[in-house]
């Protein structure tokens, strides 16, 4: 098949080219040239940008279009439209355009967000849900039951430039005492490999599939908790010859109390007692695994993050996570209270 893939040069999108590569399929990419210079041989590499010059895709079908990097409307609608007498087109959106995350399970069809107020082209992050169901929504416009809607929740692994995964298998090897949130045991924690992402998304595709799914993890294994994941961190560490950080369970009224940021200052935590939201770690997937989506053992995610090596502190991976001080004045407190 011929495919092109809108982005390609980094993460979601560079896992997705290799995929379709590994599977015999003939790749085209199409960017601005800035996050990737070096292609395989066999990528045919096509430079402009969505929200100006298209020019490159004029006159041009492929038989599957992969869009891993489309937020405004505006954007998406410019790029279906150019597209539209390709075969289908595969739009990565996110579980954040759910309108709510209180609901458990989080299903396909449950209600979205609305975009209305929401100026088409506005790329700030507080629309980013809304934004997303309205690029959907264009996407369905153009290609009806050739549109493939893929809605992942957290997505990790190798090439993550967010570092909320990542953060903890860094911590894990910087050894010493490490803050962790006591949560419940059971309470679940979702994400997927960027690799199984891109593998299950080429085969989709193949697959002729349409529709709507989520995608996260784990989708064969146990539910993963946080001892679970701690856990594993700790094994990968020591397999590497480091001393595992020595995991002290906070209580996590004590961190309310004391103002540490859910998911910014602790990346993965959710205050197991917020029912606002319960459901973004309980997303139901039966659709995905009916249509064949599998994810990979959690250690060798984190065996994937820990060989890359931990950046220095001052890696913008790192922002906004807590720092060893302020971990150090919490576990302090914690001792003493």
């Amino acid at each position: 098949m011929k495919f092109l893939i809108l982005g390609g040069g980094v993460f979601l999108g560079a896992s997705t080219l290799q995929a379709a590569l590994a599977r015999g399929h003939q790749v085209t990419v199409f960017n601005r040239g800035r996050s990737r210079t070096n292609w395989p041989d066999d990528v045919e590499v096509l430079n402009g940008d969505r929200s100006g010059d298209m020019s490159a895709l004029d006159s041009r079908r492929w038989d599957a279009v992969v869009d891993t990097c489309g937020y405004t409307p505006a954007d998406v609608q410019r790029s279906a439209d150019t597209l539209h007498e390709s075969g289908r087109y595969l739009f990565v959106s996110s579980i954040s355009t759910y309108a709510t995350t209180h609901q458990v399970p989080m299903r396909e069809t449950d209600p979205l967000s609305r975009s209305d107020g929401v100026a088409r082209d506005d790329r700030g992050l507080q629309h980013y849900g809304a934004q997303k169901a309205a690029c959907e929504t264009e996407v369905q416009r153009v290609f009806g039951t050739r549109a493939l809607i893929v809605r992942p929740g957290l997505i990790v692994g190798p090439g993550d430039t967010s570092g909320r995964f990542s953060h903890w298998p860094w911590r894990m090897l910087d050894g010493g005492p490490m803050l962790v949130p006591d949560v419940p045991a059971g309470e679940p924690l979702q994400f997927i490999d960027v690799r199984d992402l891109g593998d299950w998304m080429v085969m989709l595709i193949e697959q002729g599939a349409s529709g709507a799914f989520n995608a996260t993890g784990p989708v064969n294994a146990p539910v993963c908790d946080w001892a679970t994941f701690i856990m594993a961190c700790a094994h990968e560490a020591s397999a590497r010859g480091a001393t595992p950080a020595n995991v002290v369970g906070v209580g996590e009224a004590f961190l309310a109390q004391h103002a540490v940021l859910p998911w910014s200052e602790l990346p993965l935590w959710l205050p197991s007692d917020d029912a606002d939201t319960r459901g973004f770690s309980r997303v139901d997937l039966t659709r995905a695994i009916a249509a064949g989506l599998h994810t990979r053992p959690l250690r060798e995610t984190i065996a994937t993050v820990m060989d890359e090596g931990v950046p220095a502190v001052d890696d913008k991976r790192r922002a906004g996570r807590l720092t060893r001080e302020r971990e150090a004045d919490l576990l302090a407190a914690w001792s003493q209270r």
